[in-house]
């Protein structure tokens, strides 16, 4: 969960793929008998024999040299900026305010996520039917919402765990006074794991 753009990342992702499949092939065929290699060999000549043409036939002005080295440029430019950006992006989306509301002409109220979560936190982990448990705050679509991620011991039913949670949330409701949403992820043994359940509250 975070405001990254998933089709980006993804698009990202299948453009390394398909430049690392494409540089194994290569490598893959240079390899093979003399015949491939030759035809290689050809194919490259061929190729720089082409871009010179366009290098020469491009000039920039008096300077002798072509602007296609400036389109290079600001091409790469460009790409460099936009995964700059993509990196800057990747783990943000969490929430260091759950609520923030402007309950008066004179004030708002401001909750902190850390309040909800070390709430969570402490009422989860006293449960023997947890391992291990995780809370954290993320901004979606303008809101808070509380995730949950909570690992059960093996065997454990999961409507129980849904219980559990809810329980502790219908808890942090009534403190805070308004019902926060709620992504609750539950893994674990066994029968939790073919029970895996995610829902929103």
């Amino acid at each position: 969960m975070n405001n990254t753009n998933r089709a980006l990342n993804r698009s990202l992702i299948l453009v390394a793929g398909l430049l690392l499949l494409a540089a194994a092939t290569m490598l893959g065929l240079l390899a093979t008998p003399t015949a491939i290699a030759d035809a290689w060999g050809r194919v490259a000549d061929s190729v720089r024999t082409t871009v010179a043409g366009w290098l020469q036939a491009t000039p920039l002005a008096a300077t002798g040299h072509s602007w296609l080295w400036i389109a290079a440029l600001a091409l790469l430019a460009v790409v460099v900026g936009l995964l700059l950006g993509f990196i800057v992006r990747q783990g943000r989306g969490h929430s260091g305010r759950l609520i923030s509301e402007q309950t008066t002409d004179w004030g708002s109220t401001q909750v902190d996520s850390a309040v909800a979560e070390q709430m969570l936190q402490e009422a989860l982990t006293e449960r023997p039917e947890f391992l291990s448990t995780r809370v954290s705050t993320y901004r979606v679509a303008r809101g808070a919402v509380l995730k949950i991620s909570v690992t059960c011991r093996r065997g454990r039913d999961p409507a129980d765990v849904v219980r559990i949670v809810e329980q502790a949330l219908t808890a942090l409701d009534d403190l805070l006074g308004l019902r926060i949403p709620a992504l609750l992820q539950i893994s674990g043994g066994f029968r939790v794991r073919s029970n895996r359940t995610t829902r929103i509250s």
